[in-house]
């Protein structure tokens, strides 16, 4: 397994080198020192992994992985830094990295990022796993269509997903069987579907239930 280390400061990069060398199975083809310097060595050469510090001159990693899923998408990117603002982390997942671990990541938590990168799996520390979430999340509000829906409109709706019948919602609500079929029609309006098939698959896709 080949990999490339992209690393500013020289003490740190060569120390990291050592290190993912005695791994079994590991080699360190190249080491550069910024982004820029790292897309030429892949004019030459092409790693399995490329191993890269997000803070860096001329090119930092983020910039970097946006370019190299670009131009190469069977690269891997696995992101070692000391970063814990949930942006920078945020930015870099967006970016295309597979694996985000810190600077002081025991030998062990660097072996299990590369070969899980290297079965095409993603390696996330705990922090990176949260922004990862808040991601998916965001981008579920995202698609979350602008339905205002009362509080009894919801209501029905969880009680139809129950699969309960016009009757038992009304008994079950205390209100009559053509006042629960009004707030079906209205879900349906609302919702932009046409059949309780359409609000199930609503309210499961949307978390309502």
């Amino acid at each position: 397994m080949k990999i490339l280390i992209v690393e500013d400061h020289k003490i740190l990069c060569e120390s990291l080198a050592l290190l993912v060398g005695t791994i079994n199975g590991v080699e360190v083809i190249g080491k550069t020192a910024n982004g820029r310097d790292a897309l030429l060595f892949l004019e030459k050469q092409i790693p399995d992994i490329i191993m890269t510090d997000i803070g860096m001159p001329i090119m930092n990693g983020i910039e970097l992985t946006i370019k190299v899923k670009t131009q190469y998408p069977s690269i891997k990117i696995l992101v070692l830094s000391v970063s814990e603002e949930g942006e920078t982390i945020k930015d870099a997942l967006r970016a295309g990295a597979m694996g985000y671990i810190f600077k002081s990541a025991e030998k062990e938590e660097l072996e299990a990022a590369i070969f899980n990168l290297a079965k095409g799996k993603r390696y996330y520390n705990d922090l990176a796993m949260d922004k990862l979430a808040e991601i998916q999340n965001e981008e579920m509000a995202e698609e979350l269509p602008k339905v205002e829906l009362s509080q009894r409109e919801i209501e029905v709706l969880k009680l139809i997903v129950a699969e309960m019948s016009g009757t038992e919602i009304a008994e079950k609500l205390f209100i009559s069987p053509s006042t629960v079929e009004t707030h079906r029609k209205h879900l349906f309006q609302k919702i932009g579907v046409n059949s309780s098939v359409g609000l199930v698959k609503f309210a499961i896709k949307f978390g309502i239930i």
